[in-house]
């Protein structure tokens, strides 16, 4: 065997190890079992591969028991149940708990597997029962309409990602060019990292709210309190900003929520809802991606009868022109305005949420003048309660 993993000669190494691990110092064999990872990710499962595994899997030493059980997810599922059995049942701790994290990865994949397949199925139970009432014609029309929003979404967050990833990479080409002329500079050095750090943080932050945009709303339901709603999501947003260095202290916020307002929802989706709202009547006041000018935002909740009450968003931020204003009426996730610095998820994701509570949400902006947000909700939710 020797350094890279195309040079790896698998059975004349198999038939060395035949005739006992210690025919090879034991950092050798952790080496092995990179090439065997790097071979099995470049080229996938082979037999061979999988039997220099399994040989390694009964290694006396455990930290190479353990690379192997870092290495499982690359076998086929006959060989991993295997191996995974095995080694779940380690001596070594270490050994069963890395194999216990193959185990848990695999069984999230699956999960998401059957949660794809799911929604595959649900959206063509739609399309058939579309066609079966309304006929092939109508049908044929909604599917040409949901591939096109799709290449318009996609789009947008592929243009987005690269406009993130652009200065990404310029600055880890500059550092390796300034490596390359042997420039050490510690302060430009450090500089360039702070950038691609906040490059990286706003890829983590498109995905994330891409994820969080996705996913269903549970169906159960909890009474809670609408002010601990409220004021949780506040506290998430000022964390949110002070884990990014952004200082909105010059903001001034003030609440007028009855403590006796109580509504079913899914609090983790509600709360989240909340933080975008309030996050965006934050950066309403932003000068740049991590400055505020001072300013003002009004939370203020009222029963508008007995079965429905407003959450009202209110700020004296920038506001939103004509033409923004109604590009954001859309509520089309990934689009934002030339004057925000988010990832164009939140609104959307925010009325996604409050929907599924059985909810709605308007906005009014006036350019220079602020901007208004009204969430309506049901005291009382249809869904499941516990």
């Amino acid at each position: 065997m020797t350094g890279t993993s195309s040079q790896l000669d698998a059975a004349k190494v198999a038939a060395q190890l035949k005739h006992g691990h210690e025919s090879m110092p034991w950092p050798q064999r952790r080496a092995l079992v990179k090439a065997v990872a790097d071979e099995l990710q470049r080229s996938g499962p082979r037999d061979v591969l999988t039997s220099l595994l399994m040989l390694l899997a009964d290694d006396p030493k455990w930290e190479v028991r353990s690379d192997v059980a870092d290495c499982l997810l690359l076998v086929d599922a006959d060989e991993f149940a295997k191996l995974a059995a095995r080694l779940s049942e380690d001596d070594n701790a270490f050994v069963r708990q890395a194999a216990q994290r193959a185990l848990d990865r695999r069984r999230r994949g699956r999960e998401s597997t059957q949660r794809k397949r799911r929604g595959l199925d649900h959206v063509q139970d739609q399309y058939d029962s579309i066609e079966q009432t309304h006929g092939s014609v109508a049908a044929q029309r909604a599917r040409a309409m949901a591939e096109q929003l799709y290449d318009i979404l996609v789009g947008a967050t592929v243009h987005d990602m690269r406009n993130f990833l652009a200065p990404l990479k310029s600055a880890i080409s500059g550092l390796v060019g300034h490596l390359a002329d042997g420039k050490l500079d510690p302060r430009l050095f450090e500089k360039n990292l702070i950038k691609m750090g906040h490059q990286a943080e706003m890829i983590e932050r498109m995905l994330e709210d891409m994820r969080t945009y996705s996913q269903p709303t549970p169906a159960q339901r909890r009474r809670e309190r609408l002010a601990d709603l409220v004021h949780e999501a506040h506290s998430a947003v000022l964390d949110t900003f002070r884990a990014t260095g952004r200082d909105a202290g010059c903001v001034e916020i003030e609440f007028d929520v009855p403590e006796n307002l109580t509504v079913d929802v899914a609090r983790f989706d509600m709360v989240r809802a909340l933080m975008n709202l309030l996050k965006n009547a934050y950066e309403a006041h932003a000068t740049g991606p991590g400055t505020f000018t001072p300013g003002s935002v009004w939370v203020t909740a009222r029963p508008v009868n007995g079965e429905r009450f407003e959450i009202i968003f209110r700020d004296d931020g920038m506001g939103l022109s004509a033409e923004e204003l109604d590009d954001v009426r859309r509520f089309v996730p990934g689009g934002t305005s030339k004057k925000t610095y988010g990832t164009g998820f939140g609104l959307p994701t925010a009325k996604r949420k409050i929907e599924a509570h059985g909810g709605a949400l308007a906005i009014d902006s006036k350019e220079d003048h602020g901007t208004t947000v009204i969430v309506t909700l049901p005291t009382e939710s249809g869904g499941e309660s516990e």
